[in-house]
């Protein structure tokens, strides 16, 4: 497996007064996925990121990952990290962080529109079609940051029955594959 080129180490961790947007680790990972970042695939997928690490060992992952395989990309919604591909989930600082969205303030909830707006323009550089599932926090926030980016995203809410609903968005996903 290739990991990007982290070259800082260093727990990235949720604390009062810190912004994790600012670690050094994640300053590299967003100037990867700025200019260096790329994919061949036609459809992405946004899934939250999970609390459990990897994501891919999370049960909706783990639906969503079963219906569209390799054929889509699939990327985690997550704060402080923005987008992480797939491919990247076992690598530092993706497989190692804590940033509990219920501590996020309102000016890091700002910071993360505005960088997460910079990441969609660049991955939609690659695929003819995004779709999301997310609860209401990630739902809200990547709403907002498409919008701000010009960036169509065919959103699907979590809800209460998440299993149900990364069934369907996945297989909308896989869809456009066939189709596009």
């Amino acid at each position: 497996m290739n990991c990007p080129p982290i070259t800082y180490r260093g727990r990235v961790v949720k604390e009062d007064g810190v912004d994790p947007f600012k670690h050094p680790a994640v300053v590299e990972w967003h100037n990867y996925l700025f200019t260096e970042w790329h994919s061949e695939k036609k459809v992405a997928l946004l899934l939250p990121c999970t609390e459990k690490k990897p994501y891919h060992l999370s049960p909706t992952h783990k639906i969503a990952e079963s219906i569209v395989k390799d054929q889509v990309q699939i990327y985690s919604v997550s704060e402080p990290m923005l987008l992480v591909p797939r491919e990247f989930e076992d690598c530092y600082p993706f497989n190692d962080y804590d940033y509990p969205p219920s501590k996020m303030t309102a000016e890091e909830k700002e910071e993360f529109i505005e960088l997460l707006s910079k990441a969609l323009n660049v991955v939609s550089k690659y695929h003819e079609v995004i779709v999301a599932v997310l609860p209401r926090h990630h739902f809200n926030v990547v709403s907002e940051a498409s919008k701000r980016a010009g960036v169509k995203i065919e959103m699907y809410n979590y809800g209460r029955l998440s299993f149900k609903s990364v069934k369907e968005a996945s297989l909308k996903a896989l869809y456009y594959v066939k189709i596009t």
